[in-house]
């Protein structure tokens, strides 16, 4: 029973939107301990024991989150209990993982590789940093179950094939979901790093080849994000698949030597590797893919209904040609 009432509770936290909480109370259990007892009524502290990585968080807490949270726990007890104060324990049970320190990156692009006045005004990599536990990654799979399940409902004349999540695919109403559970992010447990091209100032002879005005410039960014981290612990770069087939050996090479480079330079000894997989087979890549999405329509269309979701996470949007004066062509 207990541990189904903890699914109860999160479930309600998920509904008011409050993914953040919701999930530190995985594997969480309570226990009631009796204050004192006046007329019909018994006292009761709520005490709720958790796991060590949770504890810091929620002992945090404000008082308007533990207000919410006894309201939600009094739901499960009969009229005649009163829950008069919440503390928050360590499960001492709990097995501690030995979570590594490595940090993640993970890099989408957006924008397209049109050079006239037809194309996007910008061309844009944003970088997503993490470090695990990945937190939040169940909801987002099971949003995507409930969307596949809404064909089974005979009242639903709608059916959603979904393999993953893709901002620029997505309806409004998916978009608002998943921006909805990407705002509950603990800020200081995420970085967001944008690095922004305006397309008119690039060079003509830096972007003849489209392939290695790709690779040049993600090696680039990735330096100068790395710079912004002072990075000082290994790290693996994930990307989403190459967007060029052609020399796709040839671009994974380049990016390898740039980096490798880049470490020489700066006197690292850093271990660190470099994948590139479908975003149908990471959340990240899906998370960073719509951040950036947020973050391109503020730059293109003046649209900040979904970047506001997100600005906090934001480390720098580093418009790197802001300072170049020539205009190749006309926007």
């Amino acid at each position: 029973m207990q541990d189904n009432s903890i699914k109860v509770i999160q479930y309600l936290l998920v509904q008011q939107k409050r993914h953040d909480l919701s999930i530190k109370l995985d594997g969480a259990y309570y226990k009631m301990e009796f204050v004192e007892a006046w007329n019909e009524t018994e006292s009761y502290v709520l005490e709720l024991y958790v796991h060590p990585d949770h504890f810091l968080d929620l002992q945090r807490l404000d008082e308007n989150d533990k207000n919410g949270l006894i309201s939600l726990f009094t739901g499960l007890v009969d009229s005649s209990t009163f829950i008069k104060s919440l503390e928050v324990k360590i499960d001492k049970d709990i097995k501690v993982q030995n979570i590594s320190d490595t940090v993640y990156i993970f890099v989408d692009e957006s924008g397209d590789m049109d050079f006239t006045a037809k194309g996007s005004q910008h061309y844009m990599f944003h970088f997503l940093v993490k470090t695990r536990p990945f937190n939040l990654h169940e909801y987002i799979s099971n949003y995507r179950y409930q969307l596949l399940e809404k064909g089974l409902d005979p009242l639903s004349d709608r059916r959603f094939d979904i393999e993953y999540f893709h901002a620029h695919n997505d309806n409004k109403h998916i978009k608002n979901e998943l921006f909805s559970i990407i705002s509950t992010f603990d800020k200081e447990k995420v970085k967001v790093y944008s690095y922004i091209l305006e397309k008119s100032k690039v060079h003509p002879e830096k972007r003849k080849e489209r392939d290695i005005f790709y690779i040049d410039n993600l090696t680039y960014s990735i330096g100068r994000l790395l710079d912004q981290l002072s990075i000082d612990k290994n790290f693996i770069i994930i990307t989403d698949n190459l967007p060029i087939q052609q020399n796709k050996k040839k671009q994974i090479k380049a990016l390898r030597t740039g980096i490798k480079e880049y470490m020489h330079r700066n006197s690292l000894s850093l271990r660190y590797d470099i994948f590139h997989h479908s975003s149908a087979s990471s959340v990240n890549l899906q998370i960073v893919d719509y951040i950036g999405w947020a973050i391109h329509r503020k730059y293109e269309m003046s649209d900040i209904l979904h970047y506001d979701k997100i600005k906090e996470y934001i480390i720098d949007e580093d418009i790197v040609t802001k300072e170049r004066d020539n205009n190749y062509y006309e926007k």
